[in-house]
């Protein structure tokens, strides 16, 4: 009898201990109110959607019912959000907001917003929360300055960050360098190649007869798993500078993509450091 007491005793104190552990264990991964990443876009004026990502706890039935983006004077932003719904973890979930600045039928942005940033928001939730985000840095640009000196004609992209674009000449030109707003922050993890060669061992001009093709392609490697930039999501425009026997002077656009695919791929504790919220 004595015996069964004392496993009965043993028992419940490893369950209370358990259970302890569990609770501990869970106030450790837990988040107490959305983690939005950091952005970094360049959206074309023309009509461009893009996409806000945030973490939320996996329990959380909270719904963002209005966003304010101050710097260009929205008090309503069009918007949908969805549950990316491919996490693995048991703590979290990705979510993704689809923004939308048009104002008007014709789907174009507004000309005034042109070559505005957009660095925060102002969220609010259905439990009545509302949280002022640091977005990161988002670029409206306009395209007028774009050519058909090179055209595409063909795009791929993969879900571990590599893509390329082939790029098609249309008349006789030289290539003359490149353009980009965020890619200095970015290359020791972002390697760039064109027709094969590493940007950095490019000599330019590249003369390109009409006709002929060209690969541009981009990878993303990250050596450092706490490389906070790892938690970031870019949409980038890569301009391919070009110039015709005229002189008459080019830009073709690329464009470079990572986004997180599920709240697997950010890291939490990371993120909680440099959360972007203020």
């Amino acid at each position: 009898m004595n015996l069964n007491k004392k496993l009965i005793v043993i028992g419940m104190v490893l369950l209370i201990v358990l259970w302890t552990g569990n609770i501990i264990y869970y106030e450790k991964h837990a988040i107490k109110e959305p983690l939005f990443i950091k952005h970094y876009y360049d959206v074309n004026i023309s009509g461009d959607i893009f996409k806000l990502y945030y973490v939320q706890s996996i329990n959380s039935k909270d719904k963002i019912i209005n966003i304010v983006l101050p710097e260009i004077g929205q008090q309503y932003i069009n918007f949908a959000e969805y549950d990316m719904g491919n996490t693995n973890g048991p703590y979290y979930k990705l979510k993704v907001l689809m923004i939308n600045i048009n104002n008007d039928s014709n789907n174009k942005i507004p000309d005034e917003y042109k070559n505005k940033f957009i660095t925060k928001a102002k969220i609010t939730f259905s439990n009545g929360k509302i949280l002022n985000v640091n977005l990161g840095k988002i670029y409206l640009y306009s395209d007028k300055n774009s050519s058909d000196d090179l055209v595409q004609r063909g795009v791929t992209a993969t879900t571990d960050s590599n893509g390329s674009t082939i790029l098609y000449a249309n008349k006789d030109i030289n290539i003359t360098g490149i353009n980009s707003g965020f890619y200095d922050g970015l290359k020791d993890v972002l390697k760039i190649n064109i027709g094969g060669v590493p940007l950095s061992k490019i000599t330019f001009p590249i003369k390109m007869k009409a006709g002929e093709t060209i690969d541009v392609s981009y990878a993303f490697n990250f050596n450092n798993r706490n490389d906070i930039r790892l938690n970031n999501a870019y949409n980038l425009t890569f301009n391919i500078l070009t110039e015709d026997s005229q002189g008459n002077k080019g830009s073709s656009p690329c464009f470079i993509d990572f986004y997180p695919y599920s709240s697997d791929n950010i890291n939490i504790n990371v993120l909680k450091d440099n959360k972007g919220v203020e």
